[in-house]
This record gives structure tokens, C-alpha cells and sequence, in this order.
């Protein structure tokens, strides 16, 4: 099933000190071969695994990192437990040394349990890393996360930042689907979810198509890439995105970013109070909601606020940072009557 997937489009010879627009503008997902062949890290890890954890570690300050640790019944997966009662792993505090060291024991004692560090921020416990080895984004200013584990297995999500994620450690597997795609992945709850965004319900490798009979539709659409240590993926905003460890021991470090000024805030607190207080009205309320969410801003263009003197326009014009923290002043005060 793997084999038959559209592979996703190779760039090559793309600098690491330059990363361009093309790349960070794009709206499909790009592997990026190579890309960081020329990073100490990469390097270290060409003599072994533990050469290039041992470059990491001259960095490391000792702070703790969040770590997922796979229950007795765990296989790898960063999932729901049997009767989705809860997951199927614990949430602990650990040092990068500790996990290190218990990743290797679980290998060598035949384990499948998942153990994994998620999101733990660059620049606060490996500060000095990024002197060494990073990427320039120009503009942007991304956060910068390390992601260490054995052979896991996220399910399919999405972010909504920009991401490119760096394989410095290790082989991963991307499956992407594009966000069209949402109907057919059987997404599980929004706020009760393993990983922090919310997943596929769905076993990439073993599916249930009586189960979930549009999956077959999703996975005909899928793209896939296997990425070694030194090259990256390009994942635009709102891809879903499958990602397994393919070796005993991997680290990722991973951009995100976004396109919009920081100020404005996520457009994930807009869906979520759109899911408060639009979605249990009747029928045709929502509706005359759909349309006015169309007209100014899904389909809105020059025409929609032609007729409207340029001065006037309000917040129907161009939002700077004041405007922005107006209307947040403004809707906080309603939200907390």
C-alpha cells in the first residue's frame, strides 16, 4: 500500500543559509534532499547514532523535557489506549541523557514501546546548537523544536504554522494528505487527543475500510517520502501529516512559523469559539452565518467593500497591531460577561 503512494517532490542543493521563497511560499509539500548535509550534527551522525547524540549533549543544559512512554501494551504508536478510555502511553518528565539511555534498553531488550520527546524548545536546553546548526528563514522568526524517540508512530494531524522538520538523527516517514482531505481521515476528537492536535482514528498500515470505507479516497490522494539524516520536508500550513521513526534511535529538529504577524493571534481561537456558539444554531441561522463568513472573508475581494468610503471601511480595511489589540480588548470584555 506504501509502494503504490505519490512520492513528494525532490529539491536539491538548496543552502541551509538561504532557504527560498519558493520553498517557504509553497503550497505542497517538498523534501528538501541534502539540505543539511553540512551541519556538525548530520556529520557526527554519519560515524554513528551516539557520535551525533554525543554532539547534541555538548549543548545540553540539563533541563527536563516532556516525554511520552509507551504503557506494557504499547507497540509505538502515540495513540488512544484499547477502549479510548485514555492513551496508550504516560506523560513524564525526563533528562535527554535518561531517555537516551532507556531508548537504548528497550532496543536492546526486544521492546516496541513508544518513547519519545516532543516539541522540546532549541534554544531553552540545547542553547548554542542553532550557532552551529540551523536554517535562515529570513523573515520569519520560527520556533525551533527537538524531537528524540525510538520507532514511533504519530498518527495523521496538521498545524497550522508553516513547518519544515530536520531529520538530523535516524530515517522518518511523512505521509501527507492535503487538507481537502479531512473528510476521509475520520479525525478523532478535537479536545481529547494523544498528541496535541487532533488525529486520524485511523491504522495507516492496517486499515479498516468497513470501518472507515472513505479512507480509501484519502489514501489515494496520499504523498510519502522517507528521509534519511540530512534532509528535510517542506510541510505547509494545514497538511495533514502521518510520521514514523524508522530506526532504533531519531532526532528531528523541526521550524514553524507563520505568514501573518504574531499579534493577530491564531485562527484556531476563532474556530474554536465559531464551534461554541455557531455550530448548535438552527439550520438557517448557520447558514445566513456561512454566507456572511464567505462574503467578508473566505470569498471576500475588492468588490466586497467597493461601495464603502476608503476612510470608513473600519475593520473591513487593513488591521495594524493597534486595531488588532482593540478588538481583543473588545471581545474579551464580551467573553467574560
Amino acid at each position: 500500500m506504501l509502494e503504490s503512494m505519490q512520492s513528494i517532490k525532490v529539491l536539491e542543493g538548496i543552502s541551509p543559509d538561504a532557504i527560498p521563497s519558493t520553498v517557504l511560499e509553497s503550497s505542497v509539500p517538498l523534501v528538501l534532499k541534502g539540505l543539511l548535509k553540512t551541519w556538525p550534527i548530520v556529520r557526527a551522525a554519519e560515524q554513528s547514532s551516539l557520535d551525533g547524540f554525543e554532539y547534541l549533549c555538548q549543548f545540553y543544559n540539563g533541563e527536563l523535557v516532556n516525554t511520552a512512554i509507551g504503557d506494557a501494551n504499547n507497540t509505538g504508536a502515540i495513540f488512544y489506549n484499547q477502549d479510548y478510555s485514555g492513551f496508550s502511553y504516560e506523560r513524564a518528565r525526563s533528562s535527554l541523557t535518561n531517555v537516551y539511555n532507556n531508548i537504548k534498553n528497550l532496543h536492546a531488550s526486544g521492546s516496541q514501546r513508544a518513547y519519545y520527546v516532543d516539541s522540546a524548545p532549541v534554544d531553552f536546553c540545547v542553547p548554542g546548537f542553532r550557532e552551529q546548526n540551523d536554517l535562515n528563514l529570513g523573515e520569519f522568526k520560527p520556533r525551533v523544536s527537538l524531537w528524540m524517540g525510538n520507532k514511533t508512530i504519530v498518527s495523521a494531524h496538521h498545524d497550522i504554522p508553516d513547518n519544515i522538520a530536520c531529520v538530523v538523527i535516524g530515517k522518518r516517514r511523512f505521509v501527507l494528505f492535503p487538507p481537502g482531505q479531512l473528510e476521509n481521515l475520520y479525525i478523532g476528537p478535537l479536545d481529547f487527543n494523544p498528541a496535541g492536535p487532533a488525529i486520524s482514528m485511523v491504522d495507516l498500515h492496517n486499515p479498516d475500510f468497513e470501518k472507515f470505507p472513505r479512507y480509501r479516497e484519502a489514501l489515494a490522494h496520499a504523498q510519502i517520502a522517507e528521509l534519511e539524516s540530512g534532509d528535510a520536508i517542506y510541510i505547509p500550513s494545514m497538511w495533514w501529516h502521518h510520521v514514523e521513526g524508522l530506526m532504533p534511535f531519531n532526532i528531528m529538529v523541526n521550524y514553524w512559523w507563520t505568514s501573518f504577524p504574531g499579534y493577530i493571534g491564531s485562527p484556531q481561537d476563532a474556530f474554536t469559539h465559531a464551534l461554541m456558539n455557531i455550530r448548535s444554531l438552527p439550520a438557517d441561522e448557520r447558514q445566513h452565518w456561512k454566507n456572511l463568513f464567505d462574503y467578508y472573508i473566505f470569498n471576500a475581494s475588492e468588490e466586497t467593500v467597493a461601495h464603502i468610503p476608503k476612510e470608513k471601511l473600519g475593520i473591513l480595511g487593513d488591521m495594524d497591531e493597534m486595531t488588532v489589540r482593540r478588538l481583543r480588548s473588545q471581545l474579551l470584555n464580551r467573553l467574560n460577561r
